[in-house]
């Protein structure tokens, strides 16, 4: 089978044009990103905006899959695992940072992630999206904080660079547990109906 080039289908191109955003959110950070996480830590909104952020997250998915019966029990499975890994996360002993990352690169492999699963679904030669997506993500994020070894007032840290491979790997792992789960889950609802 050939190779397929450029997007195989609508839903792989706005998964590809998500993560570049992400991607341009995290790296539009380098430059102004600690003042800003300094303003909302002085002005004590850091802990709302985590709060709503993990909200808006929990909540996106299910409102978009509301249309059927199949996504709507789907979605509440992702925000049921979704729940229980924000209050982990929240009882961990993590900076502010360290939970940025978490949410930044978990994202992020989540969106790299289901770009390569549709790209194979599709016909395209994909070998392994998850690891593809974990090594792939986890790079950005090494390259990110070889960014930061050039800027002034940024710090390299090889912490960082394992909370970046982590975080993504924690994203990737989360997005097929909770496949895993919606097809079990799914498979017994129709099995009862």
């Amino acid at each position: 089978m050939m190779e397929k080039r450029g997007f195989t289908s609508n839903r792989e191109r706005k998964l590809w044009l998500w993560a570049l955003s992400v991607l341009i959110a995290i790296y539009g950070t380098l430059f102004f990103g600690g003042q800003l996480i300094d303003f909302m830590i002085e002005r004590r909104i850091i802990e709302q905006t985590t709060f709503y952020l993990f909200l808006l997250l929990i909540l996106a998915p299910i409102i978009s899959g509301w249309k059927s019966s199949d996504q709507k029990l789907g979605f509440w499975v992702y925000a049921g695992v979704m729940a229980v890994y924000g209050m982990a996360l929240l009882r961990m002993d993590l900076t502010v940072a360290e939970r940025s990352h978490i949410f930044e690169y978990g994202l992020l492999g989540v969106l790299v992630h289901e770009a390569l699963i549709e790209r194979k679904s599709n016909g395209a030669k994909v070998k392994t999206p998850a690891l593809v997506a974990i090594l792939g993500v986890g790079t950005i994020g090494l390259l990110d904080e070889c960014i930061q070894y050039l800027i002034p007032y940024r710090v390299f840290d090889l912490v960082d660079i394992g909370f970046n491979y982590l975080a993504s790997a924690f994203g990737v792992l989360t997005s097929v547990g909770v496949s895993w789960l919606q097809s079990v889950f799914i498979g017994r609802f129709k099995n009862k109906s």
